[in-house]
């Protein structure tokens, strides 16, 4: 048995919250510990790279908003071979999110149901921790930004800003998530009412941010799976018109039979995530930059988005069920 199916074996008997805590605590100490090599197979190829947004990505396969919620673990993850991390989702102030239990993960189904409502440390210490894991990452960081829960939507601008402000030197891009079905009435920030301000005072904000010493800071929208096209299109159309710089489709699915409150996530979440990367890709030009996401658990699945010209992927649930051996061979599939 190898090492990566011992691990996966332990912690599929864990409570789920407690068993993502250990494993990324333990891929930790055995980064510290100078052992990942050592334990996980990774992929030889250097050919990998590729340039996105100006930015330099060591491959094409990164880990999704989520999994390290304070950028705790960013630099192993990078050591084990993702190129590029999302860290987040980051409020301006802590939050402790909903009550437990909120993750319930269903194992032969390969289904995890989230609603853990942007539970993170805030914004200072956050910055405190990429400030000093940064220093051992090659890789391109993005930070997942989004409102407080406290905050209406008619103030939900000003947070995005303030965080935008606060890692500007040390983010490589942005994620602006608008679509956690997690946090009450975030998702109506993509509604006529509230997105074109959002997005215009974005826009705006890293406009001013942008040349001297702070570099152009890449701005993407996580989209939710759950928007009807018409509005999805509005959404992506404004958003170009605005300057925004790509997408990730998509976040987790409130459109699932469970009873049990928040999204869905892992192989149901497949067919929802594959049809928006179509669509998106079927209104925008080949320069519009898609990042897939959801519902990615299988080598076949990664030929698949590249084949619908996804040009990054991100990985979250499949990693929790398959670890290593589903990275190595997305990033397999990424060098042909």
């Amino acid at each position: 048995m190898s090492f990566n199916s011992f691990a996966l074996n332990i912690s599929r008997k864990l409570p789920p919250e407690f068993s993502n805590k250990f494993s990324l605590s333990a891929l930790k100490l055995i980064y510290t510990l100078n052992l990942t090599k050592t334990l996980f197979s990774t992929n030889k190829n250097q050919n990998l790279k590729s340039n996105y947004f100006g930015l330099d990505f060591p491959n094409k396969i990164g880990v999704a908003g989520g999994l390290d919620k304070n950028a705790n673990y960013f630099h192993v993850l990078g050591n084990l071979g993702f190129g590029f991390v999302e860290v987040g989702t980051i409020t301006l102030k802590p939050q402790s999110g909903n009550p437990k239990p909120r993750i319930h993960r269903f194992n032969n189904e390969e289904t995890i149901i989230n609603s853990l409502g942007f539970n993170n440390i805030g914004s200072v210490k956050a910055l405190q921790n990429i400030e000093k894991n940064k220093k051992n990452f090659s890789g391109i960081l993005g930070v997942s930004i989004g409102k407080g829960k406290e905050i209406s939507n008619e103030r939900a601008h000003e947070d995005y800003l303030h965080l935008i402000d606060y890692f500007k030197d040390v983010a490589d891009y942005f994620a602006i998530n608008i679509s956690s079905p997690n946090t009450d009435d975030l998702r109506k920030l993509s509604t006529d009412d509230y997105f074109n301000k959002l997005i215009n005072e974005i826009m705006n904000k890293r406009e001013q941010i942008s040349g001297g010493f702070f570099k152009y800071k890449p701005i993407i929208i996580k989209i939710s799976p759950d928007e009807l096209f018409t509005n999805l299109e509005k959404i992506i159309l404004h958003s170009l018109s605005q300057g925004v710089d790509g997408f990730i489709l998509t976040n987790t699915s409130l459109d699932h039979d469970y009873n049990l409150p928040g999204g869905i996530s892992g192989k149901p979440l497949r067919k929802k995530s594959e049809e928006s990367l179509k669509f998106v890709r079927s209104i925008v030009d080949d320069k519009t930059v898609i990042i897939s996401s959801g519902g990615l658990m299988t080598k076949e699945d990664a030929i698949k988005r590249f084949t619908l010209k996804a040009d990054l992927i991100q990985l979250y649930s499949g990693f929790v069920f398959k670890g290593n051996s589903l990275l190595q061979d997305c990033l397999d599939v990424s060098s042909t």
